[in-house]
């Protein structure tokens, strides 16, 4: 399993990334990091009987595409309703959480792990992994909090959430471009201190 701890902090990390220079509000956070927990509420289904590749299953229908949306859509539309589909950020906050659940469904496929998303589901029940899969897997049990194995898998976890976050805040900033930059208020506030 990619882990609960990293996770979450992908999604707070990128919220900060991606807002910058504007101001964070604190909604913003929490339903970043909501949409990066909530898919794997799924975890749940190991205390039922459920078997572990149905689509109720771990990593099964809460990691595709289809509740990606939903979710965002739900969102947007009883948390955000100041917006309406005629302002360009109903639209923005709409692919944000949708990017951002989803993203939790393709770092779970970054995984070395038996068990792949269910990216397509309801049209497609398989699951999917990549090929390339850097992350490690730990059991989903108790005892998994005193092993060296979990903490190992969690600092290699922290180190790739990191370098995304880090080409985040990269990207953002040369989108945004130097003329933007000085012209946020907090840049402003600096060059009239300076003088």
């Amino acid at each position: 399993m990619a882990t609960f701890i990293t996770y979450p902090l992908f999604g707070a990390g990128a919220a900060y990334a991606i807002s910058q220079p504007q101001p964070l509000t604190r909604r913003f956070i929490l339903l970043s990091t909501f949409c990066q927990w909530i898919p794997d509420i799924n975890t749940l289904s190991y205390l039922l009987p459920i078997a572990e590749t149905h689509s109720l299953g771990h990593r099964g229908l809460t990691h595709s595409v289809l509740f990606a949306f939903v979710l965002a859509f739900a969102i947007v539309r009883l948390l955000y309703r100041q917006f309406t589909p005629s302002h360009w950020a109903y639209w923005g906050l709409h692919l944000w959480f949708f990017l951002l659940t989803l993203s939790r469904g393709l770092l779970d496929a970054l995984v070395d792990s038996h068990l792949g998303a269910a990216f397509l589901w309801p049209f497609d029940t398989q699951r999917y992994l990549f090929t390339w899969r850097p992350l490690l897997d730990v059991p989903i049990d108790i005892s998994m909090l005193t092993s060296l194995h979990f903490w190992y898998a969690q600092l290699v976890e922290l180190q790739f959430i990191s370098l995304l976050l880090a080409i985040l805040f990269i990207l953002k900033q040369l989108m945004i471009g130097p003329a933007h930059r000085l012209s946020s208020p907090s840049s402003i506030k600096s060059l009239v201190a300076d003088s």
